[in-house]
């Protein structure tokens, strides 16, 4: 696994970067918040697989919202953790 990381610009869900495995030809998007109620990190990751090239371009463009729609199914806690 080799992440590809992104700080995101302030948005309303908190995420504050987002990532993709760059070492894989399909991958989840990875998103890393801080919670508002106790301040621990957050670790998420989408539901479903992008690939390769397509993530990139999300990641590039810091649309992190795609993994809320419908196609995607939303996201779940994730177990990889700490890598920012």
């Amino acid at each position: 696994m080799e992440l590809k990381v992104m700080a995101l610009v302030e948005n309303a869900r908190g995420f504050l970067y987002m990532a993709i495995d760059i070492a894989s030809e399909r991958t989840p998007i990875y998103l890393h918040a801080i919670s508002k109620k106790t301040g621990e990190a957050q670790w998420y990751e989408s539901n479903s697989d992008f690939a390769r090239a397509y993530a990139d371009t999300l990641l590039r463009g810091g649309q992190y919202s795609v993994v809320f729609t419908a196609r995607v199914k939303g996201i779940k806690k994730s177990t990889v953790t700490d890598w920012v």
